[in-house]
């Protein structure tokens, strides 16, 4: 009878270890997804400030091997987005 459980606590203490994993996106996929919208809205010729300046920096970064630091910039780029521009 005490397998059963073991074996469901197990699996849920998995599941939520896995949830918390998946809720931070990597410096990868935060670029990924900021890439499309950064080159849109230079081909509209929008001034993009703070957010390309953070977006470069984070390339940078990333480039050089410095996941947690690129990240940031990333963030940093995605939360100084123009409102029209995400």
């Amino acid at each position: 009878m005490r397998l059963p459980f073991r074996t469901a606590v197990l699996a849920a203490t998995v599941l939520a270890a896995a949830s918390l994993f998946a809720a931070d996106p990597t410096a990868t996929e935060l670029k990924k997804e900021l890439l499309p919208k950064i080159k849109k809205a230079q081909a509209e010729g929008k001034d993009l400030g703070e957010a390309a300046e953070h977006y470069k920096q984070g390339d940078e970064a990333l480039k050089q091997g410095l996941q947690e630091e690129a990240l940031e910039h990333f963030k940093k780029a995605k939360e100084t987005m123009p409102a029209d521009a995400k």
